[in-house]
């Protein structure tokens, strides 16, 4: 019998090590039949992010959360707060801030409306209570600090903890925080889970004289019930429609390539970026699973983004379903691939590309043959690196399925014949062009910005090739690989780039609305944030050291535009999404593809989107140069960007 998620709870956990959020707050979250939390102070944005943690919970219905918690005290507030001792006076103080925190949520706009029409819905529907606390009769009180915290699953399982952490992304993952963890399947733990539990009771029920605590007022709670949705607003799409409705004609590749690959059970479907790559995997897994052909299935790809969001796409498409899997990672701060090998049948694992190695032989030949191994971004297969360790590893499963917008590793024969040999040659296809004319993916405009090279430049390239003469005499001559790489990134790193990109902006400010900016390096993108200040646009960047709020953020439309590399390429699905600007671009299509997919996804709130893409050309004299990769990125995209919808699909 497959290990519920939460006993494999640690005893302790701390930023230091990862995300507390992910490590240990999220598993509860998704899990959990009761939640009891006393903390300190939280924001309207906090509560926000806070109470979204339960949107996956499968078990909405029967939720039951208790939060204590202390509002935002104005400054006034405060000193009245110090002032006084009185308890009216004290209860007035609360009841008004409490007051304030919730008309914060209630006047909610923007991405944030259906994260604050969730929280409403949790108290309206009576799922989340809410009570505020505040110390009283002290010569100096200030915010209510208790935090601890007791989660009650299935199976009369407990969980209580006590640390530093307070709920908000800094508590989570920005601050050094810690969690000190008791379980009460340990027998060790069972008397702290007891302590916590009714140390709890006691605060929420306001048995501390030193401690005010106050519910929702009447006022505001009718004002909750007048604007929250009826039914919970992330509650999960039926099964009926979670596949694009059988009358959309356009969405019918769909379920050609899931036939195909039913049919030939190995292979690569090559389809465009935004068309339902995910979908149509998982629409085989459902058609396997429905067969009885496999047991359990293995996803495996590159980028803890992408990883993270296939675990959320298993995760909710699992629980729909009338059995549902247990869904392990290995990846990042997760390590659950040996949970998974103990009990394979009805699971899922989630493992890096690296890692894969370590896991592929331990199935069984049995077990191997009622498997599905998908391998997403299926080209990243084909690098030097997994060839030695992965040869031959995939023969024995039963299902091996490739997916990319672009599995052809482009000067790299040997990556390319790797992968047809490991996962076998593509089989269905569906291009950038059909996407387009079909209105899966939208039109979009294309502006090439000329730059010439600067003596900077020259003197850059030089070096190149004295390093590559130096090599030579050295005995250790560069490979033509490393050549065009060096040479590569000045062209890349060009020194004209960033001023020709800001005359530009001078006529075109408003491109910097829903804007990813692509350059080479976090130093070269240095240069460019001097000009988004000045454009008054709100900008973060999204570099390997960058907390991954950034991207979120950008994401729910909080900020204007994203400074970031290539890690952002793949696997990230952000409709609203309208420009892209390519300060680097790689001599290969795939990156370019995948660059230029991320805004091409249509976007149900703006049915008239119309994307663009900005882009650098080097030209000599006047003309781009000849047979160079500006001159074909150039003439392919002119040409794409001529590709309208047609009428039928």
């Amino acid at each position: 019998m497959t290990q519920p998620v939460w006993r494999s709870l640690k005893s302790g956990y701390a930023t230091r090590h990862g995300s507390l959020k992910h490590t240990f707050f999220l598993p509860c979250f998704t899990w959990c039949t009761r939640y009891r939390r006393a903390a300190g102070f939280f924001s309207s944005s906090a509560l926000l992010t806070w109470a979204e943690g339960f949107r996956s919970n499968p078990s909405q219905d029967q939720l039951q959360l208790q939060l204590l918690i202390s509002p935002e005290l104005s400054s006034p507030d405060k000193a009245a707060l110090e002032r006084t001792l009185a308890e009216d006076q004290c209860r007035e103080i609360l009841t008004r801030s409490a007051d304030h925190l919730i008309e914060s949520v209630l006047a909610q706009s923007g991405s944030d409306v259906v994260r604050a029409d969730y929280l409403l819905w949790l108290i309206a529907s009576g799922h989340l209570e809410l009570r505020f606390a505040i110390p009283v009769h002290l010569s100096n009180p200030g915010m209510f600090h208790q935090k601890i915290g007791i989660f009650d699953f299935d199976g009369e399982d407990k969980v209580g903890f006590d640390g530093s952490a307070n709920e908000s992304a800094g508590g989570h993952e920005r601050n050094y925080e810690s969690l000190q963890v008791f379980r009460s399947w340990v027998s060790a733990d069972l008397e702290r889970v007891q302590f916590v539990e009714e140390e709890f009771g006691q605060l929420w029920q306001g048995v501390d004289k030193d401690l005010l605590v106050e519910p929702l007022g009447p006022s505001v709670l009718a004002k909750i019930k007048e604007r929250a949705p009826t039914a919970n607003p992330f509650a999960p799409t039926p099964p009926a429609v979670v596949q694009p409705p059988l009358e959309d004609e356009r969405w019918r590749h769909q379920t050609q390539a899931a036939e195909i690959f039913l049919a030939k059970r190995r292979g690569v479907l090559e389809m465009a970026t935004g068309t339902g790559k995910t979908k149509t995997a998982l629409r085989i897994a459902n058609e396997l699973f429905a067969r009885g052909d496999i047991d359990s299935i293995i996803v495996t790809t590159d980028g803890t983004d992408l990883l993270t969001q296939w675990f959320e796409e298993l995760a909710e498409w699992s629980s729909r379903r009338p059995h549902k899997l247990a869904v392990y990672r290995h990846f990042g701060a997760m390590h659950e691939g040996m949970r998974y090998l103990l009990a394979s049948s009805g699971a899922a694992l989630i493992v890096s590309r690296a890692q894969l190695a370590r896991y592929l032989p331990q199935l069984t030949a049995a077990q191997s043959r009622r498997t599905l191994v998908i391998h997403d971004e299926v080209h990243g297969l084909g690098a030097p690196s997994l060839r030695g360790t992965l040869a031959g590893m995939h023969r024995q499963y039963g299902y091996v399925l490739g997916l990319s917008a672009t599995p052809e590793r482009e000067y790299d024969s040997e990556g390319t014949a790797f992968i047809a040999s490991e996962i076998g040659s593509v089989i269905f296809q569906f291009p950038l062009e059909e996407a387009i004319r079909r209105g899966i993916l939208v039109e979009f405009d294309y502006v090439p910005l000329e730059y010439e090279l600067t003596e900077g430049d020259r003197i850059r390239l030089k070096a190149v090739y004295s390093k590559k003469a130096a090599r030579q005499a050295n005995g250790t001559p560069m490979s033509q690989e490393e050549l065009w790489t060096e040479l590569s990134k000045v062209y890349k790193t060009a020194e004209m780039k960033p001023s020709v990109f800001d005359n530009y902006l001078a006529d075109h400010g408003s491109v910097l609305q829903g804007c990813i900016l692509f350059v080479e390096e976090k130093s070269y993108g240095e240069r460019i944030l001097p000009m988004l200040h000045q454009a008054g646009v709100k900008y973060r960047t999204y570099y390997a050291e960058d907390d991954r709020d950034h991207l979120v953020m950008f994401g729910r439309g909080e900020i204007d535009c994203l400074v970031t590399c290539h890690k952002v390429s793949q696997g990230i699905d952000i409709r609203s999404l309208r420009t892209v600007v390519l300060f680097s671009s790689a001599r290969a299509k795939l990156e370019t593809i995948q660059r230029i997919g991320r805004c091409l996804r249509s976007d149900p709130n703006n049915p008239y989107k119309r994307a663009l893409v900005v882009d650098f050309v080097l030209t000599e004299n006047g003309e781009p140069r000849e047979g160079s990769a500006d001159r074909q990125r150039l003439e392919w995209l002119s040409e794409l960007s001529e590709v309208r919808r047609t009428n039928a699909n």
